[in-house]
């Protein structure tokens, strides 16, 4: 992708439509979206998001819109749109992309900051207090979509069998991916043939989930938490949530102990799906995956030496399996 700066044209014009002509973006962020910041003349602050190509349609962006406001609606902190001056959620314009355009929104900026700004990568006790209170919180979004009927015409993709193992997953075909050696092209055949053997037994129904609820996206609001960046937000199953938000200490030395504080806090808002840590296990196999093919497909914005640990991590799961 071209540099930041060569998005600020576009920025200025999502922002008149907008309604904020005189407003100037300032640049925060590039990666599966661009990000602004934008500095309204009523003192709100907000989010401008130029949103990548191909991987949303409008349909599902609106679906974003009426799930946040849904939870916004039931106390949760999470993104709240704005809409154009012609009432639409987003509008599209004109990018240095090779597709030539994108749809940007915007989501009204909550003080605070992520709690990976404040814990880093640091997993150790002293942290757990944090992931006990997360799992109180996915229980919270749970709670609040398990019991939702979202209105006509709401579309967001399904990270069900198919979404995950088929064969188009959401996230691409990570058994194939082009950076793969013979080895790890069969290590990885075999990890998507166990998890969709596992997936094949699954009864439990899907709900809303946030599906990328990590520590970068969890914000830290005064003496409450909230959610953002509601991109990946899907058709799941809740323990998939939980793995994702847990996925980064997974192989931290004490990580049962961590993941047991995590589920005292779920478990203090909501009853545990059934099989929890044998569902943590399968949904934490399924990240590394994902990840897999999602920095296969990125290569403009994933990290550079992504593989050896990824890999070492899908190794680890299916060993422990055996």
């Amino acid at each position: 992708m071209p540099e930041i700066a060569a998005y600020l044209p576009a920025a200025r014009a999502a922002l008149r439509q907008f309604g904020f002509a005189e407003t100037e973006p300032h640049p925060i962020g590039k990666s599966e979206n661009v990000v602004f910041r934008a500095d309204a003349p009523d003192g709100t602050i907000w989010a401008l998001r130029l949103h990548r190509p191909g991987y949303h349609a409008l349909p599902a962006l609106e679906a974003d819109r009426l799930l946040t406001a849904h939870l916004s609606e039931r106390g949760l902190i999470v993104p709240t749109g704005r809409r154009t001056a012609d009432g639409g959620w987003y509008t599209e314009v004109a990018t240095p992309d090779p597709e030539g355009s994108r749809l940007a929104g915007m989501t009204l900026w909550h003080p605070g900051q992520t709690l990976e700004s404040l814990i880093g990568t640091d997993r150790g006790s002293e942290t757990w207090h944090w992931f006990e209170r997360i799992g109180a919180l996915l229980a919270e979004l749970h709670n609040a979509t398990a019991g939702w009927t979202p209105p006509t015409g709401f579309t967001r993709h399904r990270l069900d069998a198919d979404g995950l193992v088929g064969e188009a997953p959401f996230w691409g075909r990570f058994w194939e991916a082009s950076v793969l050696s013979p080895r790890e092209r069969q290590l990885l055949t075999e990890a998507r043939g166990s998890v969709v053997a596992r997936l094949a037994a699954f009864a439990d129904p899907l709900i809303l989930i946030h599906a990328d609820a990590h520590p970068a996206n969890v914000l830290v609001s005064g003496e409450q938490l909230g959610l953002i960046d509601f991109d990946d937000c899907a058709w799941g199953w809740p323990v998939f949530d939980m793995a994702v938000s847990l996925w980064s200490a997974s192989s931290a030395p004490r990580f049962p102990e961590l993941r047991d504080r995590f589920l005292t806090g779920y478990a203090s808002r909501r009853a545990l799906p059934r099989d929890v840590l044998s569902q943590f296990d399968l949904f934490l196999l399924m990240r590394s995956l994902m990840l897999i093919g999602w920095s296969d497909a990125r290569p403009d914005i994933a990290r550079d030496d992504w593989k050896p640990d990824l890999i070492a991590k899908v190794a680890a799961a299916l060993e422990r399996q055996m």
